[in-house]
């Protein structure tokens, strides 16, 4: 039984409502895209540049791709909102973020897409959610200036949402080199509490 619905400290009085608004401020859930919370049938195209030979990767296949200096990688079908559309949308995923979009916590998205603009027009229009803007890392998009590989764009992605005050995250990524290099983010920051779930759809 709830007894009072306000405390008081140093002379202050602080409601349960003012406590919760204040703890949701630092409290953010973020999402990786693509096989996290919506499968699609853009495939990334490799090319030999030696033999001309060239072959199909999902997003789930190129998470293990061994990279070559002859390989050409071509990422056009991420390009299209319309394949984006047409993908199925992973519900275990959704219904966190929505469930967490509704108590107010904040939302973030963390890609290896290119292309803000499209991931937040399908969150907001075909999905439902309107996340900030600013909130939606597409890693690949020139104009975030990251270098090296996915994972470490992803970790100074996630550096970005710690300088902006964020204590209490969590994290969904389906590529395990994503989450090794957030957790060991989580160990070199004393007073951020950074949780990971490798995302699984099958």
């Amino acid at each position: 039984m709830v007894l009072c619905d306000h405390l008081f400290y140093k002379n202050h009085i602080f409601t349960i409502k003012m406590i919760k608004e204040a703890y949701s401020k630092t409290k953010i859930l973020i999402f990786d895209l693509d096989d996290t919370l919506v499968i699609t049938q853009a495939k990334i195209k490799v090319c030999d540049s030696k033999n001309g030979n060239c072959f199909e990767l999902s997003p789930e296949e190129f998470n293990t791709y061994q990279s070559s200096k002859r390989h050409i990688l071509n990422f056009d079908d991420f390009k299209s909102l319309d394949i984006m559309k047409a993908g199925k949308l992973i519900q275990k995923y959704l219904d966190i973020l929505e469930k967490n979009y509704k108590k107010g916590n904040a939302i973030g998205v963390i890609t290896a897409r290119d292309d803000q603009d499209m991931i937040y027009t399908w969150l907001k229009d075909h999905v439902g959610f309107d996340v900030k803007r600013e909130f939606i890392w597409a890693i690949n998009d020139p104009k975030m200036k990251l270098s090296g590989s996915i994972a470490e764009k992803k970790k100074e992605a996630m550096k970005w949402f710690v300088e902006k005050g964020y204590t209490d995250i969590t994290f969904f990524d389906d590529d395990v080199n994503n989450i090794d290099l957030i957790n060991q983010l989580g160990r070199e920051l004393a007073d951020v509490s950074i949780k990971t779930h490798l995302a699984k759809h099958a």
